[in-house]
């Protein structure tokens, strides 16, 4: 950056060939998100189990949702089941529910707006009854 733009660097071979691989990425976890979300009640929910996402990014449903003030998520991974609940930061309607004391019920926890609860990987079943009962104390 002593020789080039920052605009330079940005667009340049080097950072673009490592650039490319993520935004693929991205885009396609941003598709899986639209085609498997549902919204209703201010809760968007969304199943990637058999999608094999072991992440996400996490502001993909409040662009998708921007209508939405909660996000409920399912995933898995080789170490876990994942459930991610988190609030919308420019939600249209306030939050009500503290997410953190939501997810300790289940032996999770995180804070007032973002929380997770953690499942062992054959713990599907159980993890998508817990996603059912979020959502529904979310929905309220």
């Amino acid at each position: 950056m002593t020789v080039k733009s920052l605009e330079e660097v940005a667009t340049g071979d080097e950072v673009q060939r490592r650039f490319e691989p993520i935004l693929q990425q991205h885009l396609e976890t941003l598709e899986t998100i639209r085609r498997k979300a549902s919204y209703a009640n201010r809760v968007v929910q969304f199943d990637l189990i058999d999608e094999g996402y072991e992440g996400f990014n996490k502001f993909i449903p409040y662009y998708l949702h921007p209508e939405t003030t909660y996000s409920v998520a399912l995933t898995r991974g080789t170490q876990r089941t994942k459930i991610s609940v988190g609030s919308n930061p420019w939600a249209p309607v306030p939050r009500t529910h503290n997410i953190a004391k939501i997810c300790e019920r289940y032996g999770g926890g995180g804070h007032a707006v973002v929380g997770a609860v953690s499942f062992k990987p054959e713990e599907v079943s159980e993890a998508r009854a817990a996603v059912k009962e979020i959502v529904a104390e979310l929905s309220e």
